[in-house]
């Protein structure tokens, strides 16, 4: 599954960078880009554990930005 989520305080583009390497690394996770200049990421994970893999996610950018936000639709 692939979706695209919008980020909220993302302040920084190596900020970005450094949680799309973490997200990367989430057991589960096909690929993830983020882009600083849109403010999106974009999650491709496995179907089943799509909701579990993006909690994990949302925690990784937690560690990196602390003010970033994950908003789902």
């Amino acid at each position: 599954m692939k979706k695209t989520f919008k980020l909220q305080d993302l302040d920084c583009a190596n900020c970005a960078a450094k949680m799309e390497q973490a997200i990367k690394k989430i057991d589960g996770v096909t690929d993830a880009s983020i882009s600083f200049m849109t403010q999106k990421l974009v999650l491709e994970a496995e179907d089943s554990r799509f909701e579990e893999i993006l909690q994990a996610a949302a925690k990784a950018c937690k560690k990196v930005e602390p003010d970033c936000t994950i908003l789902l639709k």
